[in-house]
C-alpha cells in the first residue's frame, strides 16, 4: 500500500481549507461488551509541565538512536506538532484574531497567541491558569506531554527499575498516559483533531479562516514521523491498520457526541428549551456548494442539496462499524435527534440523553476493542463489507462518506496486505487499484470544497474495484 495515497488525499481534502487476545473465531466487530473502565482519576489534578527541556537531556531522550532519541525524532522530523505554536503568528491566524476580536480577562485586545482557545490545542498548555515548572516553553507547541500527560509527579519515578510494575491505573493517577493503548492513542488524537467540550472549532473559528477538522486515525497515524518503534508494532500486530480505523472511528464519535451533549447541557443551563445547531458539526458542502449541478438526478445523493447532515465527518462510518451493536442504535437515535436541531426544533433536554447515550456505548465498545484483533479473515469480510453495492444505504453519499469509505478501503487493504504478504486487487498493486478513486475524490487545486463532486462516477469506480477484489 503507498501511504501517499492517504497523504495526498487527506492534505488536499482537510489541510487546504488548512486482556487476552481475541479467538479468531470471534468477530471483533461483534466483540462482547464489558464494562468500561473507570474515567483516569488524573483528570483535572493538576499535575505539574514539565517541558520538552525536561525530557531532551542526551542522557534522556535527546540522544540520535530510535531508543532515547524520541524528543529529538519529535523536534527534527514532527515539526506539524512542533510548529503548532509558531503557526499562531502566521497571517491567518493573526487576521482571525482581528475578525473575531479576542479579549483577555480584563478586555484588552489579544492575539490567538495568547488565547486559552487557540493554545488548548496548539500548545501543551491546555489550562488558562497552567501550573507549569520553571524550564517549561510554550514555544515548543504541542510537546512530549501534550500526549504523554503532565510529567510532573512521574518524571523522576519512570526512569526507575519499579516503574513498569506499576498498572495502568497506577500510572495513569500521577498523570502518566499510556500510549501503548491504541483507544488512549487515538483518543489523545481526537481531542484536538475532533475536538472536546473543552476545545471545538465552531463555525465562528471556520468562517475566520480556521480549517475544518476532518480526523481520521489510520491515515492520520501513518503520517505520523515516528518517534518509536513502529515496526515491533506491526510485527506484533499486523492488522494495526484497521483496529487504528476502528478504534478511530469510535472515537471520533464519541467526541461528536460529547462537544454535542456539552452544548446541549449549556442551553439547559440557559433555560434555552431548544438546542441552536453549530454548523461546523454538519455537512459543510450541504450549503457550500455550486448552485447549478453539472448533472440532472443526481440519483446517489439520498438527501438534497441544502440539507445539512449532523456529524457527516464523524458519525455514519462509525455506525457502519458498530452494525447490530447498542452503538448503532444510539447513535441512530443521536442522528435523529440532531436532524432536527437544525430546524430549532430539537429539546436540548433531548439531545442531552441521546448523546450520554450514544457516548456510553461508544465508550464501552471502545474498551471491547483494546485488545480484539483482526486476523485475515477480519479483514477481508471488513473490506468486502465496505465495497460491497449492499452496504451503499449505510454510508452518506455525499463527499464526506465517500472520503471516509476510501479510507476505510486503504486501511483494510493494508491490514490484508501485511496478513497474507498478497494485495487484495490483483492484478494491480493496491496502490494502484486506488487511484482513480483517490483522484475522483481528490479536491482540485485552490479549491476548499469538492466542486464537480459526482457520486454516479464514484459509484462506477466502486464497481471495478469489486470486480478486480479477490474472493
Amino acid at each position: 500500500m503507498n501511504w501517499l495515497l492517504r497523504l495526498v488525499v487527506l492534505t488536499s481534502a482537510v489541510a487546504a481549507p488548512m486482556e487476552a487476545l481475541t479467538a479468531h473465531a470471534a468477530d471483533p466487530l461483534q466483540a462482547a461488551v464489558p464494562p468500561a473502565p473507570a474515567a483516569s482519576s488524573a483528570e483535572g489534578l493538576g499535575h505539574q509541565l514539565i517541558g520538552v527541556v525536561g525530557c531532551n537531556a542526551v542522557s534522556c531522550h535527546g540522544g540520535s538512536s530510535l531508543v532515547g532519541g524520541e524528543a529529538g525524532a519529535w523536534q527534527l522530523r514532527d515539526t506539524m506538532h512542533r510548529r503548532a505554536y509558531e503557526i499562531l503568528f502566521n497571517e491567518v491566524s493573526v487576521a482571525m484574531a482581528k475578525k473575531l476580536d479576542l479579549k483577555n480577562d480584563k478586555g484588552e485586545k489579544i492575539g490567538a497567541h495568547q488565547h486559552a482557545r487557540c493554545l488548548a490545542c496548539h500548545s501543551s498548555s491546555r489550562d488558562p491558569k497552567p501550573n507549569h515548572g520553571d524550564r517549561f516553553a510554550i514555544e515548543y507547541g504541542v510537546g512530549c506531554e501534550s500526549c504523554h500527560g503532565a510529567a510532573g509527579d512521574w518524571i523522576a519515578k519512570h526512569t526507575t527499575r519499579t516503574w513498569k510494575s506499576l498498572s495502568t491505573a497506577q500510572k495513569s493517577d500521577l498523570g502518566f498516559r499510556d500510549l501503548h493503548s491504541l483507544t488512549t492513542r487515538a483518543e489523545t488524537c481526537v481531542a484536538c483533531h475532533i475536538g472536546s467540550p473543552a476545545a471545538t472549532v465552531d463555525h465562528d473559528l471556520i468562517a475566520a479562516g480556521h480549517p475544518r477538522l476532518a480526523f481520521e486515525m489510520s491515515s492520520f497515524h501513518s503520517m505520523l514521523p515516528r518517534h518509536w518503534d513502529a515496526s515491533a508494532e506491526t510485527q506484533q500486530d499486523p492488522g494495526q491498520e484497521i483496529r487504528l480505523w476502528a478504534i478511530g472511528q469510535a472515537a471520533s464519535a464519541k467526541a461528536m457526541a460529547d462537544i454535542v451533549g456539552s452544548r446541549a447541557k449549556q442551553a439547559v443551563r440557559n433555560e434555552e428549551t431548544h438546542l441552536l445547531p453549530d454548523f461546523a458539526e454538519f455537512d459543510c458542502n450541504a450549503c457550500h456548494h455550486n448552485l447549478a449541478e453539472p448533472t440532472l438526478g443526481r440519483p446517489t445523493l439520498r438527501q438534497a442539496l441544502g440539507t445539512p447532515r449532523w456529524g457527516s465527518w464523524s458519525v455514519p462510518s462509525a455506525k457502519f462499524l458498530a452494525h447490530g451493536t447498542a452503538s448503532e442504535k444510539s447513535l441512530e437515535s443521536l442522528l435523529e435527534v440532531m436532524r432536527q436541531s437544525r430546524l430549532r426544533s430539537a429539546p436540548a433536554g433531548e439531545v442531552v440523553t441521546a448523546a450520554q447515550r450514544a457516548s456510553d456505548d461508544l465508550a464501552n465498545w471502545l474498551h471491547s476493542q483494546e485488545h480484539a484483533r483482526y486476523d485475515a479473515a477480519h479483514a477481508s469480510q471488513l473490506l468486502h463489507r465496505v465495497i460491497d453495492e449492499k452496504s451503499d444505504t449505510q454510508w452518506q453519499l455525499n463527499w464526506d462518506g465517500q472520503m471516509q469509505r476510501f479510507l476505510a478501503i486503504a486501511a483494510a487493504s493494508q491490514s490484508l496486505q501485511r496478513l497474507t504478504g498478497k494485495t487484495p486487487f490483483p492484478p494491480s498493486s493496491d496502490s494502484s487499484a486506488l487511484v482513480p478513486l483517490r483522484t475522483r475524490l481528490k479536491y482540485r487545486p485552490d479549491h476548499a470544497t469538492p466542486p464537480g463532486y459526482d457520486p454516479s462516477e464514484v459509484d462506477r469506480i466502486l464497481a471495478d474495484l469489486r470486480k478486480s477484489l479477490v474472493h
